[in-house]
Parts: C-alpha cells; structure tokens; sequence
C-alpha cells in the first residue's frame, strides 16, 4: 500500500515566498512548498514528487523562461534527523568538555526535503577551543621553535625544554613541528582545537 503524506512547509509568512520568476524550481526554500511526500519509502531510495509554490512561480530551467507554479522536486527518502550533517544547522555549546557530546537543537538546510519535523535535537562532538590559533602557532615555531617557544605556547612544557636544551634539535626538530602545525597535527596540550579564523 503507497502512503502518501502532505508535507505544507510554510508557516502563513507567504510574503518572503514570493518569488515571481525569479527563482529556479529546484531552488526555491522548503518553507515556500506545498509537497506530497511518500512515507512508505524505501530509506535512501530517490523520489519524484510533485510540489506547489505557495505563493508566486518560478523557473522551470536555466535554458527556459518558463514560468510555473507547479513541478517535480526530487528527495531522497529519509527522516530529517537522518540527513548528513553538512546539511543542517546546529546551535553551538562553547562550555563542552574535550572527548564529550552535548545535545544541540539543529535545523535541516531549506533546500532539502525529508520526513518529519525540521527541528529536531542531536547529540553533537564536542569541539571546544582555547583560544589558540594556528597561524600565531606556526609563526613562534618558525620564528622561536629553536628556543621551544612554540611548545610553551601549547602548554607541552617538556618538550619545549627539550627543544632548549637540544637548540631545536639543531633545526631539524623545529622544521618538522612547523610542518606538524602548519597540517593541524601538533595541537594544544589541552586537547582542544585551534581557532581557524
């Protein structure tokens, strides 16, 4: 038996779904389609359904003008908490603790059709930082890696005298923790993760 389920994504704001022609259909927001999803779906398997635009049209393609208000969409069948993580926004927790997970409330992207609700809680990695960031890193240890700064600066403290005592390990040891750093091997003692920015 094929189960069919209206999905009508918008939330009464029509105004900020007005595209009239301006849009092409496949990417116009989930929040401003009106489709008949398939919920005895084969998971992963990919499906064609038909949406209507809640308010104005848009682009059949980039080689026609045509405009419409109704077409085909494609979605793969799978319920919204099942969608990669590249595909959905999570709420950040700075507090977390190295080798933890906290629970974030994430959102799926606006382009992708899934099953269920849009919103929903995940348990998230936690990446937490100490403020170090990899190019300050990699400039003390090309600048002062022969005197163990760039080690101090991490917080690895007998490696740094060991890089003193050792003058860098006559520069071959200073060498190799810039290439270390400059790949994101050598982190901080902490275990956290350098700031990027």
């Amino acid at each position: 038996m094929l189960t069919m389920l209206r999905f009508l994504f918008g939330n009464g704001e029509y105004e900020k779904c007005l595209h009239i022609g301006l849009i092409y259909c496949q990417d116009v927001p989930v929040e401003c389609l009106d489709c008949l999803l398939e919920v005895d779906c084969v998971y992963g398997q990919i499906i064609s359904t038909k949406c209507i635009m809640l308010n104005g049209t848009c682009l059949v393609s980039s080689t026609s003008s045509m405009k419409v208000r109704e077409f085909e969409k494609n979605y793969t069948c799978r319920y919204c908490y099942q969608v990669p993580l590249d595909n959905h926004t999570c709420t950040p927790y700075l507090q977390c603790k190295k080798n933890d997970y906290y629970q974030s409330n994430c959102t799926i992207d606006s382009n992708i059709l899934c099953l269920g609700s849009r919103t929903f809680y995940r348990n998230v990695e936690c990446s937490f930082t100490s403020g170090y960031r990899t190019r300050t890193v990699f400039i003390l240890s090309v600048l002062l890696g022969g005197f163990g700064v760039d080690r101090f600066y991490l917080g690895q403290v007998k490696e740094g005298f060991g890089k003193i005592f050792s003058f860098g390990g006559l520069g071959v040891w200073t060498l190799i923790d810039s290439i270390l750093i400059a790949c994101g091997y050598l982190t901080p003692e902490d275990g956290s993760v350098y700031i990027t920015t």
